[in-house]
């Protein structure tokens, strides 16, 4: 009898070769690595199997209290309030962006004005010199022609 157990778990044994991957030529060593690796490893059902899962919401939401619609009347009312904040603080922004350049445009006329004042004061200036230069040159002809006269 022990002669038939031994063949029927030899046999046994062959078939579960077959069935399995054998690490032929590998060392003892890299076989308990591996076997270990695989052992550990175990695949997970699909989600849809499960009867439990992480991933989709298994529980309806819970009614509000009354609390709640106080705490969204104060809410409302604190979302107007920082809306109000809100408009008025871009109000200021746009009052002060609007009297910086009404600064700009003053300034910009004292520029101009100023320019305008230099121009008139260079054209008096050259006025004058141009009629100092017909006087030396009226003064020169003349001096010229008394030498010329003199000669």
């Amino acid at each position: 009898m022990t002669e038939e157990l031994d063949e029927e778990v030899l046999d046994s044994f062959a078939e579960l070769d077959k069935l399995y991957t054998v690490f032929d030529g590998a060392s003892q060593e890299d076989v308990a690595y591996a076997k270990v690796f695989w052992s550990s490893l175990s695949l997970q059902p699909p989600i849809e199997s499960r009867l439990v899962s992480a991933d989709i919401r298994q529980r309806l939401r819970a009614a509000k209290t009354p609390h709640s619609t106080r705490a969204t009347t104060n809410k409302a009312s604190l979302s107007k309030r920082d809306d109000e904040i809100q408009q008025d603080v871009y109000l200021k922004q746009k009052q002060e962006e609007r009297q910086k350049y009404i600064e700009m445009a003053k300034k910009r006329e004292q520029i101009i004005a100023l320019l305008k004042k230099q121009r008139d004061e260079r054209i008096k200036k050259e006025m004058i010199s141009d009629q100092n230069k017909t006087r030396k040159g009226n003064l020169v002809d003349k001096r010229s022609a008394n030498m010329q006269a003199w000669h």
